[in-house]
């Protein structure tokens, strides 16, 4: 442990150097174990811990001195210290626990006699806690509590830049439109599907859909009517595609569904779903002007090994399928030719 001559200059030197390691860094993970480190290094504590206070769940960003178990505890609000500095809106600082007003919040059986919890404040809102106990009584002194709440705000600004960061970044690979992934994202993932499943030998397919006669609809109705069409089918292709595959407006009135892991049959089973879907869903206007007075989509299907070996094959495969269903008349599913 640092003597105390030596602490406020310890302390300034750790603040540059957690500024440096910051820099242009926006892992916030990795920039608060960056963080518990100095921590540990500057206060001497026997274990330390970042927390992200979202909603009702608690996640632990960085940790170090705790048992293997606490990296994987389930952690909630509803626990005696994250409770108690929820509800007061004020740090715990003590160094005897078990005589103080933070009693409660020590588990039985734990040998923890000092505690810092110090709260991270964004906005007004708490949004996280910076936790330092040790197993010595009396083993943190004020400028300990001073440097960890400066620490806290340090954080709070690291995360209120990782979370605008990550707004950004969603917004880059979303249609505007609907809140689909965009083709941006489509041609990256596919590329990646394909590589995996060429290492892994594991089958990729891939669904290509189109409105039948949109045209008539937007020329019908309008094009505010017609994007207000196109996010509610995107809402309802969404709430049957699988947690496991992903829903991409690939553009204009065209989407795309990856399915990783999944072989032809169960991807034209799945197709044939989402057809029925659609033309059992009731479209705003579809009576005035749709064939039939319906709104449907075509399908077109196609696999990796199956039909395609690479990504430019399997999007060609699929698109080539999806024509044969317009040609076939609509409202239908085909499958890649290829393997027939």
């Amino acid at each position: 442990m640092i003597q105390n001559s030596d602490k406020e200059l310890e302390r300034l030197k750790a603040m540059i150097k957690i500024h440096h390691s910051i820099g242009s860094n926006l892992e916030l993970n990795e920039i608060c174990r960056i963080c518990v480190r100095e921590l540990i290094n500057i206060v001497g504590c026997d274990a330390c811990a970042i927390l992200h206070v979202d909603g009702e769940s608690v996640k632990i960003l960085a940790e170090k001195g705790f048992s293997d178990a606490f990296g994987n505890l389930e952690l909630s609000r509803d626990m005696p210290a994250i409770k108690y500095i929820m509800d007061s809106r004020q740090a715990i600082f003590t160094g005897d626990v078990l005589h103080s007003e933070a009693a409660t919040c020590v588990p039985r059986g734990c040998a923890m006699n000092s505690l810092i919890c110090a709260p991270i404040n964004i906005g007004g809102e708490i949004c996280g806690i910076i936790h330092l106990d040790a197993a010595k009584k009396g083993a943190f002194t004020e400028e300990d509590f001073e440097f960890t709440n400066l620490l806290a705000c340090e954080i709070a600004i690291t995360i209120q830049r990782s979370f605008l960061y990550a707004r950004i970044l969603d917004i880059s690979i979303r249609d505007g439109l609907t809140g689909c992934f965009n083709r941006r994202k489509f041609d990256v993932d596919i590329a990646t599907g394909v590589a995996v499943s060429q290492i892994s030998n594991h089958p990729l397919s891939l669904l290509m859909l189109d409105i039948d006669h949109f045209k008539n609809y937007n020329d019908f109705h309008g094009h505010p009517r017609g994007d207000k069409l196109l996010q509610k089918l995107a809402t309802t292709l969404s709430s049957r595609v699988r947690a496991g595959d992903t829903l991409y407006r690939y553009g204009g009135e065209e989407f795309a569904v990856l399915m990783t892991d999944t072989d032809k049959e169960i991807a034209m089973a799945t197709a044939k779903r989402l057809k029925e879907l659609v033309e059992h869903e009731i479209f705003e206007g579809e009576n005035e002007s749709q064939p039939g007075g319906k709104i449907t989509i075509s399908i077109g299907v196609a696999n990796y090994p199956e039909d395609a070996l690479t990504r430019s094959s399997l999007l060609k495969a699929a698109d080539t399928a999806l024509y044969d269903a317009k040609k076939a008349g609509r409202n239908q599913v085909r499958a890649s030719k290829k393997s027939d």
